[in-house]
């Protein structure tokens, strides 16, 4: 089963897929950024109050609680992320700390949140993640060595600022060959270096080696450093030839037969450094945005959705160009002015958007203006399977060939349905699609007169729907010669 613009859950038969409605975005904050955004952090101080950064090529910036506007502040002179490079991010008890390869990895205490400053000068890296106390820099840079994108680096324990190597702050480092780059770090109750063709554990064991490497995954890695994500202590990423998980040391592929090849052949290899991913805080439910090859202007116009519960993928339309976690702002009464009407508010005033300290989903332009996913329900797409429905229907002459005279999606809500059946007498021919029929307001039915032997069908369901589920279809199987 094919879905477009809608989300997978659990059916409600054995076997089977729940569709729900996807939102469009709805304008949260109209403020903007110095130039595409890089990457972004969430976290809250010791009073819990929320806090939402983020970074382009040349600046680091906090939405505003009292403003809904991105406020730089960068460190004295700003910085110049080149190339691909991307801002990563961890939060270190009350700091919150970004690393881009190109400049020093920078540092913010939330309690203070005034001004970005330099962690160290003395190492840069492009990935960073934090275990048993240490923060860790993968795929890193320094005066002496260089670039050495196989090498893990630690700080002292404890310590986040302090990189100079030492037996008593176990401040270290390790180079792991024969994989590639490092693509990513990801943190469980274990620390995993996901590198290009390879997985390595990174184990706690004290003082004097501080750390040992075990190969958990040979010759299978992550190809997509933006692809990683980690959600209730599994990791998921897009390795060469499509999407895994990883658990507890052990990969598993999540896409194979279900949508790897559908999004090898459709993804930009040249743009997959523009793909963004985050969870649902609210939904099993893993959004990856990237680029298509149909792109008309080279902005991400697509996504993958998966629920890593059920195992089902749909696809949809972004309507934003980059997709993050964040956590909500508290609003007041009066802020809501800057909407100026009730039809320009974004949200309904039950939604967690305006409750402080909310996890949420929301997204930003090229431009850095904020969206959250509010606004009017997609229209849903579903392509079935193709049938052979003379094995299926009641047949008592052996015929091969069926005539299809209606069909009836089912859904709840209250949507505007059509329905397009597409046939073909032998599978090496073409599918033909018919024109697209409207459902009877009374029986639910499109009509048809359709007659070959395989047939499929496409459903599109507007308006305020709430689930999908299933198409009831009525024939009967032709006469036999």
């Amino acid at each position: 089963m094919k879905a477009h613009n809608g989300t997978p859950g659990r059916g409600s038969f054995a076997g089977g897929v729940t569709f729900f409605p996807m939102k469009a975005v709805s304008l949260y904050s109209s403020t903007a950024m110095a130039s595409r955004p890089l990457g972004t952090a969430i976290g809250q101080n010791a009073s819990g109050d929320a806090k939402v950064y983020g970074g382009c090529a040349t600046a680091l910036y906090k939405l505003s609680p009292s403003t809904r506007q991105w406020t730089n502040i960068s460190r004295s002179g700003g910085y110049t992320t080149t190339g691909k490079e991307r801002w990563k991010s961890v939060e270190f008890g009350s700091v919150q700390i970004f690393t881009n390869f190109s400049d020093e990895p920078q540092f913010i205490d939330m309690n203070q949140d005034i001004q970005f400053a330099n962690l160290t000068t003395l190492v840069k890296g492009r990935h960073i993640a934090t275990t048993k106390g240490f923060t860790i820099l993968g795929n890193t840079y320094d005066a002496l060595d260089g670039a050495v994108p196989y090498r893990v680096r630690w700080s002292g324990i404890e310590s986040p600022s302090d990189w100079i190597y030492s037996p008593q702050t176990q401040a270290d480092f390790q180079d792991i060959h024969g994989s590639g780059s490092i693509m990513g770090i990801v943190t469980d109750d274990q620390c995993w270096i996901l590198l290009q063709r390879g997985i390595v554990q990174m184990q706690y064991i004290g003082a004097p080696y501080v750390f040992s490497f075990t190969d958990r995954v040979v010759g299978k890695g992550c190809s997509v450093s933006e692809s990683v994500i980690s959600v209730e202590g599994r990791h998921f990423f897009l390795s060469d030839d499509g999407f895994y998980m990883l658990n507890g040391g052990s990969l598993t592929p999540v896409g194979a037969g279900r949508i790897d090849k559908w999004f090898l052949q459709n993804a930009d290899p040249d743009k997959l450094n523009l793909m963004s991913v985050a969870a649902d805080p609210r939904e099993t439910l893993i959004y990856w945005s990237f680029c298509s090859v149909n792109s008309p202007n080279g902005h991400p116009d697509m996504m993958l959705i998966f629920n890593y519960v059920t195992g089902e993928w749909t696809t949809a339309d972004a309507t934003a160009d980059m997709i993050f976690n964040a956590i909500s702002l508290p609003w007041t009464i009066d802020q809501l002015d800057a909407y100026g009407t009730l039809d320009n508010v974004p949200a309904s005033f039950d939604d967690p958007i305006w409750s402080g300290g909310k996890s949420m989903l929301w997204a930003m332009s090229d431009t850095g203006a904020v969206y959250s996913f509010s606004g009017q329900t997609l229209e849903l797409s579903i392509e079935t399977p193709e049938y052979q429905l003379s094995k299926i229907l009641p047949n008592q002459t052996g015929a091969d060939i069926a005539s299809i005279s209606r069909a009836r999606p089912l859904f709840e809500g209250n949507g505007t349905t059509r329905v397009q059946v597409g046939t073909r007498k032998l599978l090496s021919d073409p599918i033909q699609w018919s024109n697209p029929q409207d459902t009877n307001a009374e029986t639910g039915f499109a009509y048809f007169r359709e007659k070959s032997r395989f047939q499929r069908f496409r459903i599109n369901i507007s308006g305020d729907w709430k689930t999908a589920f299933a198409v009831q279809i009525d024939g009967q199987t032709a006469g036999k010669r």
